[in-house]
């Protein structure tokens, strides 16, 4: 079925915006929202999550080939066994540039991730605790701010590294499927000492974590790129993965081979159904055992793994 486009002049739609919504589960709504923005390259300018919606703005021209993206993800999410429904996404709102702007700030505020690692958009203030990690985003990189269940779980047993001691400041840090950088900037403000190589397919994903991390300060730490990991040669004592449950499959001998003997793997943006198949798919080449399986406590549909390779 084809959409019905509102006609419109070129120089009307550049100070317009129209809301693409996709509807959701509220326990799957972060984690389809980081889904979104990897396979629709109109969402890449950030999302928001609503109560049972996903939503984010593209140009009036844009519309219809983006309902197309969107509805093409939601299929292939679906035959993964997400519950979601392609036919339900929908066009919102119409609304002028300076509109647009002002609706990130309704949605994206300053907000906790861990003990210590807090997200500050640029147009608010914030009295930091002397133990606070501020990490300084904006909405053009609004899927990156840590919202969704899957990167929280990552910081959140990045942070009990740090409070137990279990893991020495490393010297170096991998983080595969960087999107916009925040893990690869919080590992760098847990440890100031430490190097990251970061890696993404997404050329956008690159750019948006060259520009977080030299806003954070710590841009001449964090080494990204769009190299594949299979040419990545180094080992680290810790290595990241925030990436769908399939595509770790497929990566899961290059990304063992990452670890040095006694290091740390958390593998994340996984469903709970899928998180201990997952696991002992991992911990069958022999390389790695598990130390423990993380469930969200604000979303039991996402959990993640922390496993170490053996000595």
């Amino acid at each position: 079925m084809c959409l019905q486009v509102m006609e419109i002049s070129v120089s009307e739609a550049e100070q317009e915006w129209i809301e693409v919504v996709v509807p959701a589960k509220v326990a799957l709504s972060d984690g389809l929202a980081a889904e979104l923005v990897r396979a629709v390259p109109s969402a890449r300018g950030g999302v928001q999550v609503r109560k049972g919606n996903v939503v984010f703005w593209v140009h009036p021209p844009e519309l219809e080939t983006t309902i197309a993206d969107v509805r093409s993800c939601l299929r292939d999410l679906a035959e993964l066994g997400w519950l979601v429904d392609p036919d339900k996404v929908r066009a919102g709102n119409l609304a002028p540039e300076e509109d647009w702007r002002d609706a990130w700030k309704k949605f994206f505020h300053t907000t906790r991730l861990t003990r210590q690692i807090l997200v500050v958009p640029s147009w608010e203030s914030h009295e930091a605790l002397a133990t606070d990690i501020p990490i300084h985003l904006d909405p053009g990189q609004a899927f990156g701010t840590g919202a969704h269940a899957s990167t929280q779980l990552v910081l959140e047993t990045m942070q009990d590294l740090v409070d137990s001691g279990e893991l020495a400041p490393p010297e170096t840090v991998f983080d595969l499927g960087t999107g916009s950088g925040i893990l690869a900037i919080a590992a760098a403000k847990y440890w100031p000492a430490t190097q990251i190589v970061a890696t993404d397919i997404d050329p956008l994903s690159i750019k948006a974590t060259r520009e977080n991390a030299a806003n954070n300060g710590v841009g001449d730490r964090i080494d990204v790129s769009t190299t594949d990991l299979a040419s990545i040669t180094p080992r680290f004592p810790l290595v990241l993965a925030n990436i769908q449950a399939h595509i770790l499959r497929g990566l899961r001998d290059d990304l063992l081979e990452r670890i040095v003997p006694g290091g740390t793997l958390l593998l994340s943006g996984i469903l709970t159904a899928q998180i201990r198949p997952l696991v002992d798919f991992f911990c069958e080449a022999g390389v790695v055992e598990l130390v423990a399986i993380r469930e969200s406590k604000l979303n039991a549909e996402w959990s993640s793994a922390h496993l170490r390779r053996c000595a």
